[in-house]
């Protein structure tokens, strides 16, 4: 189960409450729960940018606000160019500059052929990776 509405959410907090030791938070547990958040954002941060230039070309600041509307992922500027150059320099995406609506030319990106190949590869691996993960929650059925 993997929490998408709050309706899921309250579900997986309910089947947790089974767990009590699941449920009580010391501060040094939310450090440790909050750095291993970070660490899966950044984990899946390659995929998800992948997944959304899959869709249409973009600007930086598009891939920012979209990203954290639809997957609620934060992800700072400082983190998300750096890993745009470096998808350009393996050849999964290119850019383009284009004048914006202020005057002020933006760096659009799209997916190469090769970056639409290896995003096909990685759907069917992360949702193997996911239900796998998903049958091990409190509650599922194996």
């Amino acid at each position: 189960m993997r929490p998408t509405d709050d309706h899921d959410t309250l579900a997986l907090q309910a089947k947790l409450l089974q767990y009590p030791c699941m449920t009580r938070q010391s501060d040094d547990s939310r450090d440790a729960i909050s750095k291993w958040e970070v660490q899966l954002r950044k984990g899946v941060l390659e995929f998800v940018i992948l997944l959304s230039l899959g869709e249409r070309e973009q600007y930086g600041f598009e891939l920012i606000s979209g990203i954290a509307k639809r997957a609620e992922i934060d992800v700072p500027e400082g983190t998300l160019y750096p890993l745009l150059l470096r998808l350009a320099k393996d050849g999964l995406i290119s850019s383009r500059l284009a004048e914006g609506d202020g005057g002020a030319p933006r760096k659009y990106y799209i997916l190469t052929i090769q970056g639409r190949q290896l995003l096909g590869g990685m759907i069917p691996s992360w949702s193997k990776l996911a239900a796998s993960v998903d049958r091990l929650l409190p509650g599922e059925s194996a």
